[in-house]
């Protein structure tokens, strides 16, 4: 009976004095609302850091006054002395400052060389372009590119690639290459898409003997452009060399009647650059009924106002036309006749394709 006696009597005598340990309480509210301001954060030096409630309520043991921090997200913090005892009534102004968009960009490999690339990308320039007569992209894709075949209906239209097996044109019953549809895989002039938005990809107005670089992006990392499971085939047309103006006059004369004439104007300066190129293509055919003529126009602009900015533009117009003489029999083909399918000579088969392309691009 003693011993609790004295326990009851000990805790008496301690409540008293953890009723009488000192303490600042308050709360903080919006300056412009008057709302509580849940979870907000109040620092104050030798202390343990608190947050308020969720009606804006805090208590905070003290000792002798000090100086508070309340910070909370939207609000200018709030910097301010208190005393032991004293009831706080904390209001934070509104940040009247917005932030800009912030875009984060990352990849898996930091290293950008083409080696340490995750996806299969090929890049040809203008060396192994011109390697030939640099008017067929085929013959630079075929012969520098592993994995990627080029083929053409004509000399110079119906091309078509074929990314790792993949690629050729399918309708139905008719089997492969029925129209020589490129299908599976996206081609992009400067930035433009060429693909239509049924993936079908048709490149006769491209004058190829104006490109001046070829990047592949092989295999599935071609569907980060879309529906590209086979690739996608980035062509660049020739950007005029920094720092110089020439005015240039191009001519290739080849067997079959081929003629070629190209004019270039290229102008230059130390924040701008212009690319203006005509020109015009005849091939008489190597079998009947197969003539073939081009005409193509080229403008190419770069300006750059400073250090961070680039704004590029882009003209083309091209007029395509090429005669076709049908496909070959079987006993045409083993006799090496190539006289052709009489129906088409006799209907004048031919495709003509007029395209005018434009785009502006900016990046900052």
């Amino acid at each position: 009976m003693k011993k609790l006696y004295l326990s009851l009597l000990s805790v008496g005598f301690v409540a008293p004095l953890l009723a009488q340990t000192p303490q600042a309480k308050g709360s903080v509210t919006s300056a412009e609302t008057g709302a509580p301001l849940p979870y907000a954060t109040i620092r104050v030096a030798g202390y343990k850091t608190i947050t308020t409630d969720k009606n804006g309520r805090f208590m905070l043991p003290c000792k002798d006054s000090a100086q508070l921090t309340v910070t909370h997200i939207g609000f200018e913090p709030y910097r301010g002395e208190f005393a032991c005892g004293q009831e706080l009534n904390i209001q934070l102004q509104e940040n009247s400052q917005t932030l800009d968009a912030v875009e984060i960009s990352a990849s898996s490999n930091p290293n950008k060389s083409m080696l340490y690339q995750p996806a299969a990308v090929a890049r040809i320039g203008s060396t192994e372009l011109n390697r030939g007569t640099g008017l067929l992209l085929d013959d630079a894709i075929n012969t520098n590119v592993a994995g990627v075949f080029m083929q053409r209906r004509t000399f110079s239209a119906g091309q078509q690639f074929n990314i790792r097996g993949y690629g050729n044109g399918t309708r139905g019953t008719n089997g492969i290459n029925s129209n020589f549809d490129g299908q599976g895989y996206k081609v992009y002039l400067n930035g433009i898409p060429i693909t239509d938005a049924e993936g079908i990809t048709l490149m006769d107005d491209i004058d190829f003997g104006s490109v001046g670089q070829v990047e592949i992006i092989k295999g599935p990392a071609g569907t980060l452009y879309g529906q590209a499971i086979a690739g996608v085939v980035h062509l660049q047309t020739k950007k005029p060399e920094p720092g110089r103006s020439v005015l240039s006059q191009e001519v290739l004369l080849g067997s079959y009647g081929l003629q070629r004439y190209t004019t270039s104007l290229q102008l230059s300066t130390e924040k701008s650059a212009l690319l203006v190129n005509y020109g015009r293509q005849h091939f008489d055919g190597f079998m009947p009924h197969t003539r073939s003529d081009k005409d193509f126009v080229n403008l190419v602009g770069e300006f750059n106002p400073n250090a961070k900015q680039t704004i590029t533009s882009y003209f083309g117009y091209s007029n395509s036309y090429e005669e076709r003489n049908g496909e070959l029999t079987i006993a045409q083909y083993e006799n090496l006749d190539y006289s052709g399918n009489q129906a088409y000579i006799k209907n004048n088969a031919h495709s003509n394709v007029k395209t005018f392309r434009a785009g502006i691009g900016h990046a900052y």
